[in-house]
């Protein structure tokens, strides 16, 4: 196989099983790619042996890499932890009246890593809501257009304030209107659609007598 062709069933594989590109990054990809094209160079598309050991391999490389994220949200918030307490500190030693008079300054250091903190959370739920609203916009999304709209979907600067179903419409209505000159309607087929469809190739294909 070559590496273009292990890319594609690396990337179905994530899209599949909704691994993002936060935790398995295109570079991974590519270069997860160029090593297994080089490990089966003679292997089958349909290769079951090779698809196992792809699939092992890229759920391996997600479970270590959520697990990377856990450990990193798990440290910013005993940081947060001890900035409270230090807060607190700072309020007590204030006191009374001029506590209500005064604004609490924090040092610089403090401040920096609070809001550090902030982009980090922010970023997160981020995440977590951009692969809500693209879910629920590939529902009205042909299926073949799957891997395209995860690619544009990128582009889509989620807001954290919006409702999730508000922008999934937006998104689909953005990637229609920008590519339906060359893919048409992105709606998914019917059941009757896809009968007809078939039956049109079907008659298209020249009969031959025995």
């Amino acid at each position: 196989m070559t590496k273009e062709e292990v890319l594609q069933k690396a990337n179905d594989y994530c899209t599949q099983k909704s691994y993002t590109n936060e935790t398995l990054t295109d570079d991974f990809k590519d270069k997860f790619s160029g090593f297994f094209a080089k490990k089966y160079p003679d292997a089958t598309a349909d290769d079951e042996a090779m698809i196992a050991d792809l699939q092992f391999n890229l759920d391996t490389a997600f479970s270590a890499t959520s697990k990377g994220l856990t450990s990193k949200q798990k440290a910013f918030e005993e940081k947060e932890n001890g900035y409270k307490s230090q807060i607190e500190e700072l309020n007590k030693k204030l006191g009374g009246k001029q506590q209500q008079q005064q604004q609490v300054v924090l040092p610089k250091e403090v401040q920096d890593q609070l809001d550090e903190l902030k982009r980090f959370r922010n970023e997160e739920a981020k995440k977590i809501k951009f692969r809500t609203i693209v879910d629920l916009a590939k529902k009205n999304i042909r299926e073949d257009l799957h891997n395209s709209f995860e690619k544009y979907a990128k582009t889509y600067n989620v807001s954290l304030d919006k409702d999730d179903n508000e922008q999934a419409k937006d998104i689909a209505n953005s990637f229609q209107e920008i590519f339906k000159d060359s893919i048409g309607d992105i709606r998914p087929r019917t059941p009757k659609q896809i009968q007809q469809q078939d039956d049109e190739i079907i008659e298209g294909v020249k009969k031959f007598e025995l």
